[in-house]
């Protein structure tokens, strides 16, 4: 009875996995700028390693000349809310691999998703 209580387990928890991450695959596929009420900008990305294509945890990504800083989650992904239109400088860095500045970034023209590849330092 135990093994068929723990296998229903399992069973259970993988399904909740993967409809989640079907979920969040929808809504990584729409590429537009998003705003909120106020007027203001959200802006998503992802930090990959150049090479492999690996999703990197707990990359900090800035943005140059504000005091906004934010870390890359377990799939790579950060997220800045709240910017007012206009263009950026935001720079990427992470232990082990070079730094990476991407200048003149506009959500508004642009996109609303910044796709950022780090390329490791040997």
């Amino acid at each position: 009875m135990k093994k068929f209580f723990l296998v229903f387990q399992l069973l259970f928890i993988t399904t909740l996995l993967f409809a989640a991450n079907e979920n969040g695959n929808e809504n990584k596929k729409e590429n537009k700028t998003v705003t909120n009420e106020a007027g203001t900008v959200i802006l998503s990305g992802k930090v990959t390693d150049q090479l492999t294509g690996e999703a990197l945890t707990g990359v900090k990504v800035t943005i140059d000349g504000l005091d906004a800083k934010v870390y890359t989650d377990f799939d790579g992904n950060f997220k800045f809310e709240n910017l007012v239109s206009g263009e950026y400088n935001f720079t990427a860095t992470y232990v082990s691999y070079e730094k990476n500045q991407v200048q003149k970034f506009n959500p508004v023209k642009d996109g609303s998703h910044l796709h950022i590849k780090l390329k490791t330092s040997l």
